[in-house]
C-alpha cells in the first residue's frame, strides 16, 4: 500500500512541477518557492504514511493546494489572448490538471477503502489469535492444574476444598448430607450475609415427613469448622423433585469459611467417562467422609432426567453429598441415589451410584434466579516446586 501512495504523490509531484516550471509560462515562473513548500510536504506525507491521522491531513492539504493550482492556471488562462499559442498550451496543461486531479481524487478514495479493508482484516486476525492463546493458555493452566494436584496431594488442602463444605442435615429418624455451596453478602438481598447448601430433595423430603416441627422450625443442619461443630437451623427455599435436587438456607449470619469451588457451567460438558471423581458425604450418620472412583456413566435416564453414575463407594446418609472432581476439587454433582438388589431384603451396591450433574442444576437455579449462588473460582494450582515432595 505504502508502494502505492509513494506512486500517487511522486505523479502529483511530477505535475505540480510540469506545470510550474513550463518553459512556455513565464507567470509560473516566479512560484518556484511555492512549489518547493510542496515538495517538502510531499516528502513529510511519505514520512508520514504510518501516522494514519497526520498522513490523511497531508495528503488532503496537497489536494487543496494543487487546487488552488488550476485556479491560478485558469485565471492565467482567462488573462492570455484568445487564441494565442500561450493560451493554447495553459489550456492543454490546465486539462492535464484536471484530469490528474480526478484521477487522484479517485485514487484517494479507492486507497482509503482498501487501507480501511487491510485494517479491518488484520485487527480480525489479531484479535483471533489473541483468542486462540488465550484458549491454549487456559488449556495449559488446566492442564498444569491437573498434573500438579495428581503428583502433590495435600491432606490438608483436600479436607479445606472437599470434606470441610460438607454438612450434615439431621431428622429425628433420617439423615443426610448437603454441601455449602454459598456463604457471604448476598448481592440480590441487599449484601445481607447468607449461606445456602445444595442437597437432594428426597432428603428434605424425609426429614420433613419424620420431623413435624421442622416444618415450623426448620430442622437441624451440623457444620464441620476447623475448630469444631456448629449446629443451625436450615430450610428449604427451593426444591425440584424431577432432578431430586433441593437448596437450602441456613439461618446464620456467620460467613462460613468453606464454600465448594462448583465447575463453571461452560465447563460441565468436559466431564468424561473414566474421569477421578471423589464423594464426599455422611453415610450412616458419620462425620464427613471421601470415596474415590471414577465417572461410569454419563447416560442413566431416571423419572425424564439424565444421571450420571459413579463407582466411588457410597451408601445411605451420602444423598445429598458433593461429587467431586478428584483432580481439581471442584464440585460436579449431587449425590442422589444408590442401586439395590433383589426384593424383601435388598443388598446394595455401593460402587453403583447416581448423580445430578452440575449442567441440570444450573438449568433449575436458573428458573428459580438462583444460579448465582453457586461460587465458582479458578483452579488452585499446586506450587509446582512441591512436585518434587514426596506424597504424604
Amino acid at each position: 500500500m505504502k508502494r502505492t501512495l509513494v506512486e500517487v504523490f511522486c505523479g502529483l509531484a511530477a505535475l505540480v512541477l510540469m506545470v510550474s516550471f513550463h518553459h512556455q509560462i513565464a507567470r509560473l515562473e516566479t512560484r518556484q518557492q511555492d512549489v518547493g513548500a510542496l515538495e517538502k510536504k510531499l516528502d513529510a506525507a511519505v514520512a508520514k504514511v504510518g501516522d494514519t491521522h497526520e498522513f490523511d491531513q497531508m495528503r488532503q492539504q496537497i489536494l487543496a493546494e494543487t487546487e488552488s493550482r488550476i485556479r491560478a492556471l485558469e485565471k492565467d488562462l482567462h488573462q492570455a489572448a484568445a487564441g494565442s499559442e500561450q493560451a493554447g498550451r495553459i489550456a492543454d496543461d490546465l486539462q492535464r490538471a484536471k484530469q490528474d486531479v480526478a484521477l487522484f481524487r479517485s485514487q484517494l478514495s479507492n486507497d482509503f477503502d482498501r487501507t480501511k479493508a487491510l485494517v479491518d482484516a488484520y485487527i480480525n486476525e489479531v484479535r483471533k489469535k489473541e483468542q486462540d492463546a488465550a484458549t491454549k493458555l487456559g488449556e495449559t493452566q488446566v492442564a498444569i492444574a491437573l498434573l500438579a494436584n495428581q503428583l502433590y496431594r495435600d491432606p490438608k488442602e483436600l479436607t479445606r476444598t472437599m470434606l470441610s463444605p460438607t454438612v450434615q442435615l439431621n431428622g429425628e429418624d433420617t439423615v443426610g448430607s448437603g454441601t455449602v455451596v454459598f456463604s457471604g453478602p448476598n448481592p440480590k438481598n441487599g449484601d445481607k450475609v447468607e449461606t445456602y447448601v445444595l442437597t437432594s430433595n428426597h432428603v428434605v423430603r424425609n426429614i420433613l415427613a419424620d420431623t413435624p416441627k421442622a416444618q415450623r422450625e426448620g430442622f437441624d443442619v451440623t457444620i464441620y469448622l476447623p475448630d469444631g461443630k456448629l449446629v443451625v437451623k436450615g430450610r428449604a427455599v427451593a426444591s425440584e423433585p424431577k432432578i431430586d435436587a433441593a437448596l437450602i438456607k441456613l439461618e446464620t449470619d456467620r460467613v462460613l469459611p468453606n464454600v465448594a469451588n462448583v465447575l463453571p457451567r461452560d465447563e460441565t460438558g468436559q466431564i468424561k467417562v473414566w474421569d477421578p471423581v471423589c464423594a464426599v458425604g455422611c453415610p450412616l450418620g458419620n462425620d464427613p467422609v471421601p470415596s474415590q472412583g471414577e465417572i461410569s456413566s454419563l447416560h442413566n435416564e431416571l423419572n425424564g432426567s439424565n444421571y450420571w453414575m459413579i463407582n466411588a463407594p457410597t451408601y445411605f446418609g451420602n444423598s445429598g453429598g458433593g461429587i467431586y472432581r478428584a483432580n481439581t476439587r471442584q464440585l460436579i454433582g449431587v449425590f442422589s441415589k444408590i442401586y439395590t438388589h433383589g426384593k424383601g431384603t435388598p443388598v446394595v451396591v455401593p460402587h453403583m451410584g447416581l448423580c445430578t450433574p452440575m449442567t441440570l442444576v444450573y438449568d433449575w437455579l436458573d428458573r428459580e434466579k438462583l444460579a448465582h449462588l453457586l461460587q465458582s473460582r479458578p483452579v488452585e494450582i499446586a506450587d509446582l516446586s512441591q512436585l518434587a515432595t514426596p506424597m504424604k
